[in-house]
């Protein structure tokens, strides 16, 4: 029942109620409660607006994976795979009772290459790095190991001409160099720096005790510096003792062993 069909005295009862001052038509008195019926009622835009944010809440973000990382890591198991190469050929050399200096050379080189691959799988700049450095030295270690000795050695391949095999090698070494330095341009702004947490806390604290070393040093230096020595001479022979100013006590002259107090 609208309120068209209550009578002027009931509009007014329910005006009283609801503490509104009326006067006038029932048409007036009905459009004074209307107005109050809508300032009640809560604004259908807020309503709205709150739907919206809850809809918001159940949006779930799906991860995508970085395909330079996939590339990274592909990368460095390469570089492993290579590394466990290297490390076999030094141990098998080194079984066989031959060359063992080149074969711990070799061996020495795997593991570097081993901790490149390690560090450039989880995608660490100093990985690339390493394996750069690696791959020059190795590469260099191999025209001179083919230069001097020749034949079948850890360190190089010879095919019986050494130019041929020193060209072999070249490429090779160019080729590798390329596949790691390639991507160590492009990707560089977006590998990470340094080393893994571990490796490079205990990097710092044996850069940190260097330091303290090499302080306790110069103190040590500087203090003896600053203190000033006295010529002494021995009573029996003459021969003149520079002993520090600080000192006092019994002295031994390094020429007649003879005692004498300071």
């Amino acid at each position: 029942m609208g309120y068209s069909d209550l009578s002027l005295l009931e509009l007014k009862v329910m005006c009283k109620e609801r503490g509104l001052m009326v006067s006038g038509k029932k048409d007036d008195v009905i459009i004074r409660l209307m107005e109050n019926d809508e300032a009640k009622s809560p604004p259908s835009q807020l309503i709205s607006d709150l739907g919206e944010q809850n809809v918001h809440h159940f949006v779930h973000q799906v991860p995508i994976s970085n395909d330079k990382d996939v590339l990274m890591i592909l990368l460095g198991g390469g570089i492993i795979i290579y590394s466990l190469f290297r490390i076999w050929m030094g141990f098998l050399f080194l079984l066989a009772g031959s060359q063992a200096l080149a074969s711990l050379i070799a061996t020495a080189i795997g593991l570097a290459f081993m901790t490149g691959g390690i560090l450039t799988a989880m995608n660490y700049k100093n990985g690339l790095v390493i394996t750069l450095l690696v791959l020059v030295f190795s590469g260099l270690l191999s025209l001179v190991a083919t230069s001097l000795f020749g034949g079948l050695t850890p360190l190089s391949v010879d095919f019986g001409d050494h130019e041929i095999t020193k060209t072999f090698s070249l490429m090779c070494s160019a080729t590798c160099l390329v596949i790691v330095g390639v991507p160590f341009l492009i990707n560089m702004s977006l590998m990470k720096p340094g080393f893994p947490p571990g490796l490079e806390d205990l990097l710092s604290s044996q850069r940190s005790t260097n330091n303290s070393n090499q302080s306790v040093s110069k103190a040590t230096n500087n203090s003896n510096q600053n203190v000033s020595k006295i010529t002494y001479e021995c009573p029996s022979c003459n021969q003149s003792l520079r002993i520090p100013s600080t000192y006092s006590g019994i002295a031994k002259c390094p020429k007649c062993k003879q005692e004498m107090e300071i």
